[in-house]
């Protein structure tokens, strides 16, 4: 008899299980809007350019991190969403806000040449960066079922972007005194865009974003690629928790009135965030 309770129980329960497994999806794959706050630490590997050089390197373009001290990790806010604006809702607008930077105060190893300023090897100077990006999306989606979906779309990242250096300088080899130097540029990179989620159960999800693009456009050229997997747990209905990787890389060659250069910035690091949908 006990035997008999014992199969009829694990039936009843595999049989409910299996229903759920199959009749229910995972929010990520079924709400209209998705949205994410994490903090993100990524791994700088900054170098601009200003029409300048360092003495000992063969380019021109100045590594920040490494000449000013500015190596390391940084832990920055990052914002995401993703809404499913359309009644069918395979149609959808997805955008990223986050910024980075840095600013300190080193003693130069090597001279430096920003345009026609020069500061020489061992004079303390002060320099720093920022990086702010704002990313839209507009995607459709091009496969979905009950476990997964896949999209695809267009979209734009803005990059503004700034850098400065700060110390005693010279000109012509004669001094000039204090001066501080800085360059600034607003770049809109047109982007290709494409997403996947497979969701194997209701709590557990797993996503995958990718975004490319490289043009030539009047007065500047430049690329991005930006990969970002991730891993998202939802043990409550509107609630959850995730944690991506992510690979960003911006590049470009300026050619504008206050900037006449080039940079190339990379950042990685890992994203921990917490997640809401309705």
């Amino acid at each position: 008899m006990n035997k008999i309770f014992f199969v009829f129980f694990f039936l009843v329960t595999y049989c409910s299980s299996y229903a759920q497994s199959v009749g229910d999806k995972n929010p990520i794959l079924t709400d209209r809007f998705l949205a994410r706050g994490a903090l993100f630490i990524p791994l700088r590997e900054v170098q601009i350019g200003v029409n300048g050089n360092v003495e000992t390197e063969i380019t021109e373009d100045i590594d920040f991190d490494e000449t000013f001290g500015l190596e390391g990790t940084q832990v920055t806010l990052n914002l995401d969403f993703m809404w499913r604006f359309s009644k069918s809702k395979l149609w959808s607008v997805r955008g990223q806000y986050f910024s980075v930077g840095g600013e300190k105060e080193n003693t130069l190893e090597g001279e430096i040449e920003w345009e026609e300023v020069t500061y020489p090897a061992g004079a303390r100077v002060k320099a720093g960066y920022g990086l702010k990006i704002y990313r839209i999306l507009f995607g459709r989606v091009i496969s979905t079922g009950q476990k997964h979906e896949l999209g695809g779309g267009l979209g734009i990242h803005g990059l503004s972007t700034d850098a400065f250096i700060e110390g005693e300088a010279f000109i012509n080899d004669a001094s000039a005194g204090f001066r501080r130097e800085g360059v600034s540029a607003f770049l809109p990179l047109p982007n290709l865009g494409i997403w996947y989620f497979w969701a194997p159960a209701t709590k557990w999800a797993f996503s995958a974003e990718v975004d490319w693009f490289g043009i030539k456009i009047g007065e500047y050229s430049g690329g991005l690629l930006n990969v970002s997997p991730g891993v998202t747990f939802q043990p409550f209905k509107t609630i959850g928790f995730s944690v991506k990787f992510h690979y960003i890389n911006y590049y470009a060659n300026v050619d504008q009135k206050n900037w006449n250069g080039s940079f190339d910035m990379l950042y990685r690091g890992p994203s921990f965030g917490l997640n809401a949908n309705f």
